[in-house]
């Protein structure tokens, strides 16, 4: 499910889309793995991406900072990982156009595959306890599904989903609103 931002309530309510490949725990990733890296943590934009309404302001200052951090430093971070499904022919490329996501559940004949990637990991795991690591370019066939592993270096990846935050953070200020974000993380 995609992430949108909901800045006020009813029908004055602005909405627009945050990310379609990154969900929720995802970007909560993002920043414990930057707050061990760089010592640096931004309350607001985690208390965001759980679900929590924040005040635009400390927002806007937080998705700045954390912008300008993953551009100057984006080579000491981690690739970020998603999967999309490949098309069976050429009449089925619409799958390709849907883009792809961090997380997938596909099930097989005989098993529950769960691809899970995110910020510096791609695991291909199963219902019966088998896990194996997945590298950038990686081509799988789970059951009728064919699936590739592919990789943005962190800062293209989380750039569009803060840019989006900023103009709402600005948004919700001109307005008086709080905001929010809506979106279910997959369990990992």
């Amino acid at each position: 499910m995609p992430i949108y931002v909901v800045v006020g309530r009813g029908a004055n309510a602005f909405t627009d889309r945050v990310s379609t490949i990154f969900f929720p725990s995802d970007f909560e990733d993002l920043l414990r793995l930057i707050e061990e890296k760089f010592g640096t943590s931004y309350p607001t934009l985690l208390s965001l991406f759980r679900g929590q309404e924040v005040e635009p302001s400390k927002l806007l200052d937080e998705a700045l900072d954390l912008l300008q951090l993953l551009k100057s430093r984006a080579d000491e971070l981690p690739r970020s990982y998603f999967f999309a499904v490949l098309p069976k022919d050429f009449e089925d490329v619409a799958s390709l156009l849907g883009g792809g996501a961090s997380g997938m559940v596909i099930p097989g004949e005989d098993r529950v595959y769960k691809l899970v990637g995110g910020f510096g990991r791609a695991e291909l795991r199963d219902d019966k306890g088998n896990v194996e690591k997945l590298e950038e370019g990686a081509e799988l066939t789970l059951g009728a599904v064919r699936v590739k592993v592919f990789t943005r270096p962190a800062y293209e990846a989380a750039a569009g989903p803060l840019k989006t935050l900023i103009v709402a953070s600005l948004i919700a200020m001109k307005k008086g609103a709080a905001l929010r974000v809506c979106g279910v993380a997959p369990d990992s």
